[in-house]
Order: structure tokens, then sequence, then C-alpha cells
């Protein structure tokens, strides 16, 4: 199952008030120069910002008619951001081939052939050749920085000159995944927030890329993937699912737990991890994480009316809370997430965090 990227997404699920407002801004002829979507990974801001770009875009072509810019004087009726299947635009996009579109994100190291950390001042210099065009040949131009949270000093402080004496007719869309940013870059963008998607919403997204008829693997896909279409994506195609229900089996066992059992599981959820590399082992954690605590959480609201999503998932909430108590159960949680992440951004050892996070659950 591969995972459409936002560049090549055209139908938009959810969202529907953010595509309203921009709309409106556009007919009226109020555009900023500078726009920040701002939301959690994954929920669909970059492929709103290619809608977006592709409308404006497409929008200018077709009403340019020999005049410079667009002609806000004429009545629009569009309803959506919606542009025709058929436009040359989508294809030109699609392929990084529009000559009013500029991406920038992190580009691979030519030295490691991996993907860098973080977005180089390198990555900015197409944006020279970019914005001296002039207003008068090229129309409107969109830039697009996917994520913001990625830039280093060097580059921000360079946008952040940009967007101090912006170009006429050029749009920035800044997008961020809740990463600190430079205040002086966030006061000169007009900020749009999205949200994690609706349950409903999340299945509608879902629909196209995944046979997923239970009820019951959508809830516990919505729990986990906070509303992220992403995030839902890659638990569909790295088996997350699947994931917990070796940690069910995994708890149900006598504990102390022996090496061997454990060690069996990480093994399996690396094999796992090598077929796709989107995902890390801690995010698989931190995700088992989240099933447990907003699950047990739910389990001592109900008790005995606690109805399970997964085989076996109300025995296991049981057992925990009978073994460690709820709060004292909850405060493990936190020091197993704190551990995970802490393995993330240090590239810990991940077989002892795997250990790690599972002893601090059973014992």
């Amino acid at each position: 199952m591969d995972i459409i990227e936002p560049h090549d997404t055209h139908r938009l699920i959810g969202h529907k008030k953010q595509e309203q407002y921009i709309l409106s801004m556009w007919k009226k002829g109020k555009l900023p120069h500078a726009f920040l979507f701002s939301g959690p990974r994954g929920i669909g801001k970059a492929t709103f910002a290619f809608r977006f770009s592709r409308f404006l875009l497409y929008s200018d072509d077709n009403k340019m008619n020999g005049q410079n810019g667009l002609d806000f004087s004429q009545e629009d009726t569009s309803q959506t951001l919606d542009i025709p299947n058929e436009a040359n635009i989508n294809s030109q996009i699609s392929n990084n081939a529009h000559p009013k579109l500029l991406i920038i994100q992190r580009s691979e190291n030519i030295q490691t052939k991996k993907l860098r950390n973080e977005i180089v001042i390198d990555d900015l210099r197409p944006l020279r050749g970019f914005l001296n065009l002039k207003a008068s040949d090229a129309g409107w131009r969109v830039v697009i920085i996917d994520t913001i949270d990625d830039m280093n000093r060097n580059t921000a402080n360079a946008i952040l000159k940009l967007l101090e004496e912006p170009p006429k007719k050029v749009v920035f869309i800044l997008i961020s995944n809740g990463g600190m940013l430079l205040p002086a870059i966030t006061s000169r963008c007009h900020l749009l927030k999205f949200l994690p998607l609706s349950k409903d919403d999340l299945a509608s997204a879902l629909e196209s890329f995944s046979d997923i008829s239970k009820q019951s693997d959508i809830d516990i896909i919505h729990q986990l993937s906070g509303g992220s279409i992403r995030l839902a994506k890659e638990m569909i195609t790295l088996d997350l699912l699947e994931n917990l229900t070796d940690i069910i089996d995994l708890l149900s066992r006598s504990w102390p737990l022996s090496a061997l059992d454990i060690d069996t599981i990480f093994e399996k959820w690396q094999r796992s991890l090598r077929r796709n590399q989107s995902l890390s082992l801690e995010d698989k954690i931190i995700m088992v994480i989240n099933w447990l605590s907003e699950g047990l959480v739910k389990f001592n609201k109900v008790s005995d009316k606690y109805v399970a999503r997964l085989k076996n998932e109300d025995l296991i909430f049981n057992k925990l809370v009978e073994a460690h108590g709820m709060e004292n159960f909850l405060y493990r949680l936190k020091d197993a997430e704190g551990l995970a992440r802490k393995s993330k951004a240090l590239n810990l050892d991940q077989k002892e965090t795997f250990f790690g996070c599972i002893q601090l659950l059973t014992e």
C-alpha cells in the first residue's frame, strides 16, 4: 500500500473551515504575503498547501488575460479550492515542475546519501532566482516551506529577512508541526490552525487506502493516530494493530517476563521497521503507551462494562491495574514515554530502550 504524497493528493478531507476562510480572503483580494499552517504532523497541512497553490496558480493563469496579476474586481463563483482534473497544472505540480511554485524542504546529504536533519542554507539558494522574477512577468508565485520546524538558525534568519521585506505577488506558506519558532517569524505570518481529523473524516480518508471494515479497528486507529492521516496510514502499513496484539500477548504471560520473550517481540518489530523506515521503534513504543494510557482511563471509569476493542485487551488492563494501581501505573507510562522520547532524540540503543519500557510496565 503506497502512501500518496501531499503534492499528488487532490481530495480534501476535513479542514472545510480553513478552506472557506482562505477562499474568502482570495475573493476579497486580501491574501497576506505569508501564511503559517500550524497543527500536528500528518493531518493534511502540506496537502492543503498544495491544494491552495494549485487553485491560486490555476486561477492566475485563467484571469491574467493580458493583465498584470489577478483581477480581483471580477466576481468569482468558486465555492471550493478544487480545480479541473484535466488542468495541466496538476501534472506540473506533481512533478515539481511548475515555474511559479518553489518547495523548500530538507535535502539529501551528498556524502551520506541520507536526508539531512535540517534545512540548510544551500536549500534556500533556488529562492534567489525564483524571487528575482518580475511580478509583471510571473504573476503570483508561491513558496512552500515544509517544514519551518526543520530550519536551523541561519536559514530561519534568512527567511525572516524575506518576510520583513516581502516581494510583490509572492505568497509564502510556512508549515509547522508545532515546533519552536522565532517569534519574529510567527508575528509576520497569518496563522491558520489545523486540527486533527474526526473519526468519521479519518475513516473516509482511509477508504481508498485500506479495507478496514471493523468499527473497532477504526476506533483504535483514530485513538492512536491522534486524527493524523499520515500516522494512521503508517500504522496500517507498519502493522501496528498486530504490534498491539504482540504486547497484549506478552503482558498476559507470567511476570517477570523472560528476556527471550521480550527479545522475540523486539526482533519482530525491527523486521517490520526495516521494510518501512518512516517510523522509528520509539514511535511504535509511544503509540503503544498512548493506547495503554487512554484505554486504561476508560477502563477504570466503567470497569466491568468496558467493551474491549482488541482480544483480551480488558484482561490486560485489569491485570495492570491490579498489579500497580491506576495512579502508579500512569506514572510508569509517563516514565516509559520519557525514555522512548529520550532514546529517539539522543539515538540511544533501541534494544535497551525497548527492554526498559517493558520492565517499567511489568516489574
